[in-house]
């Protein structure tokens, strides 16, 4: 019999809302472990200034599950607005759903949960400025950038994959330079009035010299729950990228180049996690977005016996990422 449950859950209109009432449930059932790493250090700038009430307890959960839902929204809006699918379907949005509700280190109100929100938010401008070299649009990409650089400084190291990104869409211009870095000052510019203002210069100062530290990580230390899942989540990263590499040809020409800035966007976050490992938790949510992208096409548009094999295969991956993080979190929760 031709397996054909894959393709019924990518067109299925119901999908995304049954995915949404099991990551709900999940959200609040699943142990996370509550003693995090500190976020009120200079990496993640102005993350101090955050109530610890609201990073504790049920309120950490309610909040992160809000922007986890804004961002599953924002996700379909992305998805209707460029027409990133060949047919009718919301699985990116499930996809994006899923792989949120599966990660329990995004289950925290964290800095990483600011950042998915305002970079989700300036593909919109970006994704727009294709064939179009609008210093507007570019100025409100890179203005994104910035505001979410203030709750973690080192986020504007991906500027530059956005000029990238311009770039390949033939959009970059001198104009949209000096848009975007005005774009990349105007935070900072208001932020050091404010610092100079209510005499906190030093705190101002050495938020601007975060973005050019650079600690490298023992990565002996790194905990078995954060390897696994991002081991996993870069596996469906690159199994999407490798078949839009292959089937790309079915897609229109302004689809490959928009997909194409999606896994110039995905290797980069790769690469930043591999170079600096200790911001892994704040970064995930940024993979999750270009994994949830890519792998949501293959899902939706590849319909082979290999295809409905291997999905089956990451299904109970996906469980064993999932039962592994639960495992260690409940284990930390006993200890402390």
């Amino acid at each position: 019999m031709k397996l054909n449950f894959q393709k019924e859950i990518a067109s299925s209109q119901t999908t995304l809302p049954v995915v949404g009432v099991v990551a709900v449930v999940l959200w609040f059932v699943l142990p996370v472990e509550q003693m995090m790493p500190s976020f009120s250090t200079p990496d993640y700038g102005l993350w101090k200034d955050i109530p610890q009430y609201l990073q504790e307890g049920y309120f950490s959960l309610g909040i992160s599950l809000s922007c986890a839902a804004l961002a599953v929204y924002l996700m379909a809006e992305l998805n209707n607005a460029n027409v990133l699918l060949r047919v009718s379907s919301r699985m990116l949005s499930s996809m994006l759903a899923f792989l949120l509700t599966i990660v329990i280190v995004g289950h925290r109100f964290q800095p990483g949960s600011v950042v998915m929100i305002l970079s989700l938010l300036s593909f919109f401008p970006l994704f727009s400025t294709y064939q179009l070299p609008s210093p507007l649009l570019s100025f409100t990409s890179h203005l994104l950038v910035s505001v979410a650089s203030l709750v973690f400084p080192k986020l504007l190291w991906l500027v530059p994959v956005y000029w990238l990104i311009q770039g390949y869409f033939r959009a970059f211009s001198l104009r949209c330079l000096l848009a975007s870095l005005l774009a990349v000052l105007l935070p900072y510019w208001f932020y050091g009035g404010i610092a100079l203002v209510t005499d906190s210069w030093g705190d101002f100062l050495t938020h601007v010299c975060m973005v050019a530290d650079v600690q490298w990580h023992d990565y002996a230390a790194l905990d078995l729950r954060h390897v696994v899942t991002f081991a996993f989540l870069a596996l469906l990263f690159v199994s999407g990228a490798v078949d839009f590499y292959v089937n790309q040809f079915l897609d229109k020409t302004r689809t490959r180049i928009i997909y194409n800035a999606i896994i110039l966007y995905g290797l980069s976050i790769v690469l930043f996690i591999l170079l600096q490992p200790q911001y892994l938790e704040t970064l995930l949510p940024l993979l999750l977005m270009s994994t949830a992208m890519v792998f949501g096409h293959f899902f939706t548009l590849t319909h082979t016996r290999f295809s409905h094999i291997y999905c089956i295969v990451l299904l109970v991956m996906a469980a064993v990422v999932l039962a592994v993080q639960c495992v260690c979190d409940a284990h930390l929760m006993l200890r402390w």
